[in-house]
Parts: C-alpha cells; structure tokens; sequence
C-alpha cells in the first residue's frame, strides 16, 4: 500500500535562507526519497543523508533537510474540493 511522504529541505542563496516541501506517494520512505532524488536529478539518493550534500534547484543551493510520513485528508473549509496533508 503507498503512503505519503514529505520530504522537507534548506535553500540558501548566499545570505538568504528558505524552506521547501514536496509530498511523494511512494511505498517506503527509501523509495519515496529515490523518487526525489530523480526529480532534482541526484545520482546517488544514498547521499542525501550526508550532512554536507547540497545540490543546485535553479539559482539556489539546497539541502536536505528530513522524511515524515503523512496523511492525507480532505479539506474541512473547502467542503471536500481539496486535500491537505497533516503528520502522522
């Protein structure tokens, strides 16, 4: 059965700091970063890990930052034309 997971990760742009997000379905959190490691276009997702690994996202530096599993709900405000997804 997927799951959802969000992968969370640091830009930085030389003194500028920011946070990004992308929720994947995938069945593990080992595939879920594969998945993401294929859209940023790493070649080894293994070194995500590493504290020091940074890859370009356009003009900015990023690096990883964690994994959490989440669930998916429908939206309580918008009557069910939406979802959110809230930590497990």
């Amino acid at each position: 059965m997927k799951k959802y997971y969000e992968i969370q990760y640091i830009l930085r742009y030389y003194e500028e700091k920011d946070y990004a997000s992308v929720i994947i379905k995938a069945n593990s959190d080992e595939d879920a970063l594969k998945k993401f490691a294929k859209i940023f276009d790493i070649k080894e997702p293994k070194r995500l890990n590493e504290p020091m690994f940074m890859w370009k996202d356009g003009q900015w530096m990023a690096s990883f930052k964690c994994i959490n599993e989440v669930e998916e709900n429908v939206c309580p405000q918008c009557e069910g034309s939406g979802k959110i997804h809230l930590n497990k």
